[in-house]
């Protein structure tokens, strides 16, 4: 199969610019609007999202924001790859280890209960810059299997004669966009 480059990584228009994780990505980044999570791939944010988190960001939606935070992971529960990515460390939180009133046992249930409810995973990458190269791997990762999917679909319905020319394949825009 050809070797195609993978496409920039779209971060959503409410994120700061320069954005923090910007630095620690091999490739291109491009702004765009999601309406869910703060990281994707360009038409892929009905597929999978990252939602980006400092420990005292997730605090916060823990404490004063949770309504909001809650009805963002429904909304994140019907997206396939959908993931929050937390700049701190599990220990931070058991150990209370932020700028909150908010008990470290009461923080941790709530991550927890939050994960089950939503089947939404919450990886602590334990800094900034494993957590941006985190968030690159797994959507490059994402991208390098949805074209080795299309393109395996490809070469089926050729064999089959469906397609005798693979012209519709060629056309479509799926390596750098879903």
């Amino acid at each position: 199969m050809k070797q195609i480059d993978p496409p920039p990584i779209l971060v959503d228009t409410r994120e700061p610019v320069p954005h923090p994780w910007e630095s620690f990505f091999n490739g291109p980044v491009i702004l765009g609007t999601l309406q869910t999570g703060d990281f994707s791939l360009p038409g892929c944010g009905e597929m999978i999202s990252i939602e980006r988190k400092t420990t005292a960001d997730l605090i916060s939606c823990l404490c004063s924001s949770r309504e909001r935070f809650t009805r963002e992971l429904q909304r994140a529960s019907r997206i396939p790859d959908f993931m929050v990515i937390v700049e701190g460390t599990y220990g931070e939180i058991l150990k209370g280890e932020y700028r909150s009133g908010m008990n470290p046992k009461s923080a941790w249930e709530s991550i927890i209960a939050l994960q089950q409810r939503y089947r939404i995973p919450f990886l602590f990458a334990g800094s900034t810059e494993i957590a941006a190269r985190l968030c690159e791997s797994i959507l490059i990762r994402w991208w390098k299997e949805h074209v080795k999917i299309l393109e395996e679909i490809r070469i089926a319905t050729k064999k089959a004669g469906l397609i005798p020319s693979g012209r519709v394949f060629a056309e479509t825009n799926f390596p750098h966009s879903c």
